[in-house]
């Protein structure tokens, strides 16, 4: 039965975090089911958003996921859930920090009750706890000390960067919601009208806040590029490739949001993971 349920994690990332998917592609096969069910829980409190039709309803959906998790703290019964069973699997084979995966649901949870744009200081708090956190706990799962200053590091810097890239390409979409979760500073400095961004109306301004975005994490990234990962480190190299590679893509649609070229995967990004994943580097 747990075997189920961590096949049902991977086949849940599959089909919604191509990212994600990809990094578990490369991940050693014992430890592959417990990094879906982190990428899964991961999943299913980023697309609540997606899943609601107010605020309150999403706020309801996440304390569900906070009180599993505190079922799974407690070492007792687990509600019957395939992602809530796996990610219990995984906590107890590796002892994984439980409130690093609390820090993620209130991400989510300020996420939701924010109708303003973030400060940069929240930004990056959401950062930390949201891509870092999940970069945190997977070293656990392969065995890694995440608490190590190298590796605590690079997680950090890494998710920030991956969180960055991700959030300037989804600027169209959560302009559809009517907000925007790129730095308030960004935006004032770049004089983004938020108005015509709601009314999906391009403005010039809007690709200097993103390119101000990407350059901050375009600096993260050579941050952690200054760390000497070890090769099992496969969840920073990865996700520092593909944190890259979407900037890469943002930089040749000139920061344009409006342009497909910014949001287009492309069948080669298994081949260059690859070579992250042999090379050690990102």
């Amino acid at each position: 039965m747990a075997a189920d349920h961590l096949q049902y994690c991977v086949e849940l990332v599959r089909e919604g975090d191509r990212d994600r998917y990809l990094t578990l592609l490369f991940a050693p096969e014992a430890a592959r089911g417990h990094l879906a069910a982190l990428a899964a829980f991961n999943l299913e409190l980023a697309r609540t958003r997606d899943q609601v039709s107010e605020s309150l309803l999403g706020l309801i959906r996440l304390q569900w996921w906070r009180e599993a998790v505190e079922e799974i703290r407690g070492g007792g019964r687990v509600r019957e859930h395939q992602v809530a069973q796996a990610l219990a699997a995984a906590t107890r084979a590796h002892g994984l920090d439980t409130a690093r995966m609390l820090a993620m649901v209130e991400a989510r949870e300020s996420e939701l009750e924010s109708t303003e744009p973030p400060s940069a200081a929240v930004f990056l708090d959401r950062a930390d706890a949201t891509a870092g956190n999940l970069l945190h706990l997977s070293l656990q799962v392969l065995g890694l000390d995440a608490g190590s200053a190298d590796l605590s590091a690079a997680a950090t810097r890494i998710g920030r960067a991956y969180a960055a890239s991700g959030l300037a390409r989804s600027v169209l979409p959560d302009a559809r919601r009517r907000q925007v979760r790129l730095p308030r500073e960004a935006l004032e400095r770049a004089g983004v009208a938020l108005d015509p961004l709601f009314e999906l109306k391009p403005q010039p301004q809007l690709a200097a806040a993103l390119r101000q975005v990407s350059a901050d994490a375009e600096r993260n990234l050579a941050e952690a590029r200054r760390i000497r990962l070890p090769k099992a480190a496969r969840p920073l190299i990865l996700t520092g490739r593909i944190a890259a590679l979407h900037l890469e893509r943002l930089r040749l649609a000139a920061y344009d949001p409006f342009d497909p070229a910014a949001l287009a995967g492309h069948p080669m990004d298994a081949w260059r993971l690859l070579w992250s994943n042999l090379a050690g580097r990102f």
